[in-house]
């Protein structure tokens, strides 16, 4: 239908009267079917369906308006198809709270909805140009004379939407797109941040009235909802008073759930109360962007109010509770635009710090003793966990407290974070990173910020935790996204590279050094894997795996050559000669000494085997251990000269 629709622009003055004549004739059969008072369920559902229809038709035809090429007749006439269709929606809306018996049509409300997106993109979005010509059209037929009254009519209907239909409708969910845009352009918020609907909104964000909200299960809607109205909140100058007053349901209902006792909290009803909250905070805290803002509802949580996320961890026991409170954690933690930076004297990011390591703390030690029967482990258990590694992640990576002097004044709180994670992730089976990608990625993002080499001295890793760490890295380099692949090939570049500082210079990084030395087998274990990979697989995180392929070759030189030689004897003849020359091309490409340059040259040298083997066509099959014949030289490999080369070289002897 849109490009039906820029077919009538090219020839509008012809094609909209049409489409126009076509609207009217159905709208009057509709109001003709209401007012007879005997509309029959199959009469209704016919008529709202060719409804539906037309109503498209008009808002495809106002939507593919071009600002620079819509002549004034043509807006004139796109206020005439919008008035007929606000006066059809009124009627529409009087059929909803009528007694008639038949459902309203979704498919109706959704054609409205698109009607009025269509004209506040065209005639009111953040592009739009003024026309005059098209409002004093609308003010004569309908008495709306400029933007703010057309908004505040749009607004009007969203919150009519909200009262009267249930959260599992689509009407729901385009409604709260339509809200949700107009609260994202700049200019738009700040058009709608006037609106007396939009201030009668605010007082009462969480109606009883708006059925949709009585729903625990479409928590993205509430999300959406809760971010929708903190970008209209926050727009300009936010006092104390205008937060206070909003947030003031919240804070009644947080005070009434602390009230309660362990008992209490595990019923059913106060449960789904719980995730509701949780859900909403997590909902608005997520469009806050300035630290201002932030500020603001750091303290008004943190006056008691933080005490209902440990109490959800630690009492309820129910996954969906303590994820809940988990995810609210990792936005409240998330410094998105900076919002967490604050002033050097403020003791805020040591304070967020200890609340999130308390908390990752109760959850975990709650699962690693839980003795309750898991039905869904990924719900009862992952969910969760992935959600403590992306807490700490942001916690590291976030930058606005300097975690590393808390072991200097004894802050336990560190310890506790960096413990209970590894604790988790020694519990978490390996191959459970590729089935669950959620999980995985979250695994890898953390343990990248965790094993980071400025931060691998506060880690306590011991010889089972390192183990792990590299089998769940390994196993990632399977996974689905190629940036969960190319973490886990920084985790390991980062734990190799304090390795290697450590043996060179004593004083650095003794733990790394002696888990290295401890288990020499996982060195060959991690550089059989990763020959195997930048041998026989085109990836497109060649440079990824170039890393920490250098600096297992830096470190046992010897065992990787032997490798690929063997690797070379497992070949086919007739390919060998090519492999061992660009296999000597990438081991001869630089000097394996840990340097900048060093690491480039063999990146790039990596990148033209990679080149060399695709132009020659080189397939290459992958052996196993029992298939590993006698090695090859390749160091030692010479080209086989041309005939006529041997008659030259004694020539040029001679001639010596």
């Amino acid at each position: 239908m849109a490009l039906v629709a820029n077919i009538a622009r090219s020839s509008y003055e012809t094609c909209a009267p049409v489409v126009l004549e076509i609207f009217r004739d159905v709208a009057g059969k509709y109001e003709a079917l209401l007012n007879s008072g005997q509309a029959d369920d199959e009469a209704m559902v016919v008529v709202e369906s060719q409804l539906a229809w037309a109503v498209y038709a008009v808002a495809q035809c106002i939507g593919a308006r071009q600002p620079y090429k819509s002549l004034p007749e043509d807006d004139r006439v796109d206020a005439e198809m919008f008035a007929t269709g606000l006066k059809l929606d009124q009627l529409v809306r009087q059929r909803i709270q009528s007694s008639i018996a038949t459902p309203p049509s979704e498919a109706l409300e959704l054609s409205f909805l698109q009607l009025y997106h269509n004209f506040r993109a065209n005639y009111i979005g953040e592009q739009y140009h003024k026309t005059t010509a098209m409002y004093a059209r609308l003010s004569a037929m309908v008495g709306l004379n400029d933007s703010a009254a057309v908004l505040e009519l749009i607004l009007q209907k969203v919150l009519f939407n909200f009262r009267t239909w249930a959260a599992q409708s689509p009407v729901i969910q385009r409604s709260l797109l339509l809200f949700h845009d107009m609260a994202v352009g700049y200019v738009s918020v700040r058009q709608v941040a006037k609106l007396d609907t939009v201030k009668f909104l605010l007082a009462n964000h969480s109606s009883d009235q708006f059925r949709f909200l009585h729903s625990i299960d479409e928590y993205k809607q509430r999300s959406m909802y809760y971010a929708g109205l903190a970008r209209i909140l926050f727009t300009g100058d936010t006092t104390a008073a205008q937060f206070a007053d909003f947030m003031q349901p919240w804070a009644q209902t947080i005070d009434r759930l602390l009230d309660l006792s362990d008992a209490q909290l595990e019923q059913d009803a106060v449960r789904a109360e719980l995730i509701r909250i949780l859900r909403d905070l997590r909902g608005f805290l997520s469009a806050v962007s300035s630290k201002a803002n932030y500020t603001l509802f750091f303290e008004w949580i943190s006056s008691g109010r933080m005490r209902l996320i440990h109490r959800s961890l630690q009492v309820t026991g129910d996954a969906r509770v303590q994820v809940a409170a988990l995810k609210f954690l990792a936005e409240f933690v998330y410094n998105r635009t900076q919002r967490l930076n604050f002033d050097v004297t403020s003791a805020n990011g040591i304070l967020i710090f200890r609340e999130a390591s308390a908390a990752i703390w109760e959850y975990g030690n709650c699962v690693l003793k839980s003795s309750q029967p898991v039905r869904n482990v990924y719900k009862d258990r992952y969910k969760g966990v992935a959600v403590c590694f992306s807490i700490l992640m942001r916690l590291i990576t976030g930058k606005y407290v300097a975690i590393g002097v808390m072991p200097l004044y004894g802050d336990t709180a560190l310890d506790h974070a960096y413990s209970i994670v590894l604790e988790l992730l020694k519990h978490l089976p390996v191959a459970d990173v590729i089935a669950y990608p959620k999980l995985g990625k979250a695994t890898a993002s953390m343990l990248e910020a965790l094993l980071a080499k400025t931060n691998i001295d506060l880690v306590a890793l011991d010889e089972q935790a390192y183990e792990h760490v590299m089998r769940v890295c390994v196993e990632a380099f399977d996974h689905a996204e190629t940036a969960v692949s190319s973490a886990a090939c920084s985790v390991i570049d980062g734990v190799l590279t304090a390795a290697l500082e450590g043996t060179a210079d004593s004083s650095k990084h003794p733990v790394v050094v002696k888990l290295m030395r401890q288990r020499p087998d996982i060195v060959e274990y991690l550089l059989r894997t990763m020959l195997n990979i930048v041998l026989f697989e085109d990836r497109p995180n060649d440079w990824s795996f170039s890393r920490p392929l250098f600096c297992l070759i830096v470190l046992n030189g010897d065992f990787a050559l032997q490798y690929t030689s063997q690797i070379v004897q497992y070949q086919a003849a007739e390919r060998q000669e090519d492999l061992v020359k660009a296999l000597k091309d990438l081991f001869s490409s630089t000097e394996f000494v840990m340097a900048v340059s060093n690491r480039d040259a063999f990146t790039q040298a990596l990148t033209q085997y990679r080149r060399e083997v695709t132009s020659k066509n080189l397939i290459l099959m992958v052996p196993t251990n029992q298939t590993l014949g006698a090695a090859v030289d390749i160091m030692a490999y010479e080209p086989k000269k041309e005939e006529g080369d041997g008659a030259k070289d004694a020539e040029a002897a001679m001639a010596d």
